[in-house]
């Protein structure tokens, strides 16, 4: 096999990182078109919204990525064609129904958050969830193929669309009130997945030339179908609940409804933007993972899963780790920054958000790699039942929590850490004898990524201003860089070997 999780994940970081540019250049204009109060308002959307895009995909991209590849393994071709038929029935058909309750309950939905302003986004998911729907399909059949670039490409293209249209419309509609801005930023959504299908559908067309023959597959591929889908919307079932109850659960702690709504939209539209970007890597990582993983599996390669999963946990645990504490070195001074006009009264609480949400991100990024190991095993029912048990403990933490007026808003992220290392524990003793790592791969950049920490805040310290904290990140990642160099040569060195085998 040519294509490597490393190449694969390399396509899918550099596409991640992109996007995230262009979702940062979105969320930060978008954030003052709109104010903190109108994030809120368009996270609480943004969460249902995902939680939908999940029951309708996530399941189904993850196992047709899994049967696809297994069904080359065993040199079974045309049950591909099976696997796209059924996927293509399934999803668009529950994307539709959803996106239709979504379309006649969008007051009831948008009511029961506290939210009004939100009704009319809803109606635009009757449009959108059909075409997640069916982008993930394609995705899931192509990432089987072990190609991630279509997928890498069809993302760019989502984003700088939403960028460019849902900034115009934000803009063009809020003068009409405040829920005609949160809808016009859906529009540019809309625009950008309809645009993302068409190349996919492209793609598909011209290159693989799938078929949709009614074969007999129905058997595995609801099987690992059902357990994914429900598993994987669990969690964002979870953050679905957030969304509809913490602004009254913020309310009974005693703080006003538009401070609640505020601090809501302050932990995942302002914090929480800036702190998932470290999780491009891991859903990279996790993605090129699955298929290979699975390919070898199949083939009862125990030795080869082993080396492939400890090289890719190295290079998660590489690069994930600089983000997250370089994120938390300098939010103190970034968020005045970026957010100059939304500051006011909110930077401690937005500070102190990041220092928590920095270890839910860290463990958040470790679960989504070992349940990708946990599907690509076929260990469907299990990774439900671990992500079910661990959403149970997060659900009733929040609702205890939040109402405390000295936790407030904080419970969210601490929440969140419960939950990712709950299913991180159960995950490792089901895999136990699979995942090994060594631990100078997880001691080094670890330690590497404290002292650049401590030398960013001696820095920032010393030089307070713009200038300076440029300064600071560039002297802080050129040390990290330096301290981890062993690693990094080590990697390439795997990499030219692996190069050097397949000319051969």
């Amino acid at each position: 096999m040519k294509n490597s999780v490393g190449k694969g994940a390399f396509l899918l970081i550099l596409s991640g990182i992109v996007c995230k540019i262009f979702g940062a250049f979105f969320r930060l204009p978008l954030t003052n078109i709109l104010g903190i109060e109108g994030i809120g308002v368009f996270q609480m959307v943004m969460s249902l919204y995902s939680l939908a895009l999940v029951l309708v995909t996530g399941g189904v991209t993850s196992s047709l990525s899994k049967l696809v590849s297994s069904a080359r393994a065993r040199g079974e071709i045309q049950k591909i064609n099976g696997y796209f038929r059924l996927a293509l029935l399934f999803s668009a058909g529950l994307s539709l129904i959803l996106g239709l309750v979504f379309a006649f309950f969008s007051g009831q939905i948008s009511s029961l958050q506290g939210a009004g302003e939100g009704k009319y986004s809803y109606m635009l998911l009757a449009f959108l969830l059909p075409l997640g729907a069916l982008i993930g399909v394609y995705r899931g059949i192509i990432q089987g193929f072990e190609n991630m670039a279509p997928t890498a490409i069809s993302q760019i293209i989502e984003q700088a669309v939403k960028f460019a249209l849902g900034l115009f419309f934000a803009k063009l509609l809020i003068k009409n009130g405040l829920g005609s801005g949160v809808f016009g930023a859906f529009l540019g959504i809309t625009a950008g997945e309809f645009l993302a299908f068409v190349y996919l559908g492209a793609v598909m067309l011209f290159k693989y030339r799938v078929k949709t023959e009614a074969l007999q597959v129905g058997g595995n591929f609801f099987r690992a179908v059902l357990p994914l889908s429900i598993g994987g919307a669990i969690v964002p079932f979870t953050h679905a609940l957030d969304s509809l109850f913490v602004v009254s659960l913020l309310m009974k702690a005693g703080f006003e409804q538009t401070e609640a709504t505020t601090l809501y939209g302050l932990q995942t539209g302002v914090v929480g933007a800036l702190l998932n970007f470290p999780l491009i890597i891991s859903l990279a990582v996790g993605t090129s993972l699955l298929p290979k993983v699975s390919y070898l599996s199949t083939q009862k390669d125990m030795k080869g899963q082993r080396k492939i999963i400890a090289k890719s946990f190295s290079l998660l645990w590489l690069c994930l780790l600089p983000l997250v504490f370089g994120i938390s070195s300098i939010a103190h001074f970034l968020y005045p920054i970026i957010y100059p006009n939304l500051m006011s009264g909110y930077l401690d609480y937005a500070v102190k958000l990041t220092f928590i949400g920095g270890v839910s991100i860290i463990l958040t990024a470790i679960m989504q790699f070992m349940l990708s190991l946990l599907q690509a095993k076929g260990f469907y029912l299990f990774s439900m039942v671990a992500t079910l048990f661990a959403s149970l403990i997060k659900i009733f933490l929040v609702f205890t929590l939040t109402v405390q007026k000295n936790i407030n808003i904080f419970a969210l992220p601490l929440s969140n850490i419960f939950l990712a290392g709950t299913v991180c524990i159960f995950s490792l003793i089901k895999l136990k004898g699979l995942v090994a790592f060594p631990f100078f791969n997880f001691a080094l950049p670890l330690l590497s990524a404290v002292i650049m920490f401590m030398l960013v805040k001696i820095l920032l310290g010393l030089f307070g201003n713009v200038w300076g904290l440029i300064f600071a990140i560039v002297v802080g990642g050129v040390v990290y860089i330096a301290l981890v160099l062993p690693l990094v040569l080590e990697y390439v060195r795997g990499l030219l070997q692996k190069k050097r085998q397949e000319r051969r």
